[in-house]
């Protein structure tokens, strides 16, 4: 593909998306198709299909048996999730995502605790149960996820759910260079006795002492802290 047929393909694409947003349309609302759009907008079909194509895959619109195009609501986080790869991310953006981890994860207590039922204390239970029979250091990127995820589920909230889900490149980098970054640091914060595991968490979920969550929290999530100002 050429630069001016990019080119002309971008362009189609905001003139796509300005239609949607001048004409005030919804999710559920119909768009004109391919050779309509050609017209409308006096540039090739193919150029057309390509800006269309580009916009399925953002999710903001999809084709429909005998309805045609239709608008919808695009996941927010969809994109980021498709290109989120530690490899591909520098120290400064792992670290900016584990600012923003920290201060989600100390925040959605007030959700947490609102919405937490005995089922979900009892889900907790297990995952910690597995997590102790595992053994901490040969848990998997994913064992090491699934206590936060299912915090994040109980919290309640879709969109705080998704972000959770870009952060596997978070955990990804922190297994990958815990010898180098994080182990000094536990070993350092073991010593002080300030080592906070998912198991004094769950505690204070049972006793519904929310102050308390937070503050464990915040030294669970310490060794992150740390790292983001000790470390270049």
């Amino acid at each position: 593909m050429n630069l001016s047929t990019t080119t002309l393909a971008d362009q189609a694409e905001g003139k796509i998306i300005g239609y949607i947003k001048e004409n005030h349309l919804v999710p559920g609302d119909s768009l004109p198709n391919e050779m309509q759009f050609t017209e409308m907008l006096g540039i090739s079909r193919n150029v057309v299909r390509e800006a269309m194509s580009r916009l399925r895959m953002l999710g903001l619109i999809q084709s429909r048996t005998k309805r045609g195009i239709i608008v919808t609501e695009p996941p927010l986080l969809n994109g980021f999730k498709k290109v989120l790869d530690p490899n591909l991310l520098s120290i400064k953006t792992i670290k900016e995502m584990m600012g923003m981890r920290i201060a989600l994860e100390i925040g959605i207590a007030e959700f947490l605790f609102r919405n937490i039922s005995d089922k979900d204390i009892t889900e907790l239970e297990k995952i910690v149960s597995r997590q102790q029979a595992i053994g901490i250091n040969n848990l998997s990127v994913e064992d090491e996820m699934i206590f936060h995820t299912k915090i994040y589920e109980v919290a309640g909230n879709d969109f705080i759910l998704q972000f959770n889900k870009i952060m596997h490149p978070v955990f990804e980098f922190s297994k990958r260079n815990y010898e180098s970054y994080f182990k000094p640091i536990n070993e350092r914060l073991n010593k002080e006795g300030v080592i906070i595991g998912h198991e004094d968490l769950l505690l204070y979920i049972k006793n519904k002492d929310k102050e308390g969550y937070q503050k464990a929290m915040q030294k669970h999530l310490k060794p992150y802290w740390e790292f983001l100002y000790n470390y270049d």
